[in-house]
């Protein structure tokens, strides 16, 4: 009887405990889609509206059987190692090169854009009546109207999915891993001899050469007068708000390339985050060739200086643009020229 006894006791401890593991993973879903808008004020730039939802879910997998795992020592083993000792050695070897060219940088103005502000002694805070001189012939399919219904904003959902895998595990049976102790004795050392080539290099003769960086400057012109109540301002017809090139076709624009020696300032003052105001301000600076808006709002007039190095600036190709698929007409760039060449060269093919 006690015999039977014991033999239940070993059986029923082969199965020694179990436990659960968890992992987790996740799983981020999105898109977006556009809403259309109308009347108000036209956005230049698209206001992108975003959210985010989150669902959690487990998952429990097969259960796992491992075997119940013991080590055990073996008789040590030891390996014979012979130490190898380098002594390395320099042969000079001298290289002579006719000419060796020292290079600095030189920075140079190409201009000084002026700011007009006007400060009113009497306190009046003029109403502004806008005028336009001359004329403007658009570029073939140039959009040149406000449409009545236009994308308002993105937006954006975007969906997470937490993923908890439990994976169970249980042990049965067992199973031996033999451990082996090494350890490494150095006996004799050998010495190994290894020569290593240095070249050096002597010039013959230097040059001097310069590589110049250009620049634009900025200075406000500050008018103190008595304001009247209303104040006119005219501006060049390529800068009113639907002859400014903001689209061609059914999309908008991005910049293209840009002349080698080009320069340009971008205008921090709010007021000409208006693009016909910062392309007046082009048309009212010599030698401002082109002028470029949107997205952020900025202003950035861009000059070309003179390939020559004859000093002030040029009026010659500055920068080209084209159209690109998924930007809408009038909420990617807005592109006109000053005195220079700014060219249209089709799709970039997004």
């Amino acid at each position: 009887m006690l015999f039977q006894i014991l033999v239940g006791v070993v059986v029923s401890g082969v199965v020694v405990r179990a436990s659960t593991g968890t992992s987790v993973t996740f799983i981020t879903q999105g898109g977006c889609s556009t809403v259309s808008g109308s009347g108000g004020s036209f956005p230049v730039s698209l206001p992108t509206v975003s959210t985010t939802s989150s669902l959690t879910s487990t998952t429990t997998e097969k259960e796992v059987t491992v075997p119940v795992t013991s080590k055990i020592s073996a008789d040590p083993v030891t390996t014979t190692t012979v130490y190898t000792q380098n002594i390395y050695s320099f042969v000079t070897n001298t290289v002579t090169v006719p000419t060796s060219t020292s290079w600095r940088e030189a920075d140079s103005t190409v201009a000084t854009v002026t700011l007009p502000s006007t400060i009113c002694t009497n306190d009046v805070t003029p109403s502004t009546v806008t005028e336009y001189s001359g004329s403007y012939t658009p570029i073939s399919g140039q959009v040149t109207t406000i449409p009545t219904s236009y994308p308002s904003e993105v937006v954006c959902a975007t969906g997470v999915t937490l993923l908890y895998i439990l994976t169970p595990t249980a042990t049965s049976g067992s199973t031996t891993i033999t451990v082996t102790p090494t350890s490494t004795v150095y006996t004799s050392t050998t010495t190994n001899t290894i020569s290593n080539l240095y070249t050096v290099t002597v010039f013959e003769t230097t040059v001097s050469s310069v590589t110049t960086s250009y620049r634009l400057a900025s200075s406000v012109a500050t008018t103190s007068t008595a304001c009247s109540a209303t104040t006119t301002t005219t501006l060049a017809a390529k800068c009113a708000p639907t002859n400014i090139i903001a689209g061609v076709g059914d999309h908008g624009l991005v910049s293209g390339k840009y002349a080698a020696n080009n320069t340009v300032i971008y205008i921090r003052d709010d007021k000409y985050n208006d693009p016909s105001l910062c392309c007046q301000l082009c048309q009212d600076n010599e030698g401002c060739a082109g002028m470029m808006t949107g997205f952020d709002g900025y202003c950035g007039l861009l000059y070309v200086a003179n390939p020559n190095g004859a000093p002030g600036p040029v009026c010659d190709f500055v920068f080209s643009y084209q159209t690109q698929s998924n930007v809408f007409p009038l909420q990617g760039l807005w592109v006109q020229s000053g005195c220079g060449e700014i060219d249209y060269t089709g799709s970039d093919g997004v």
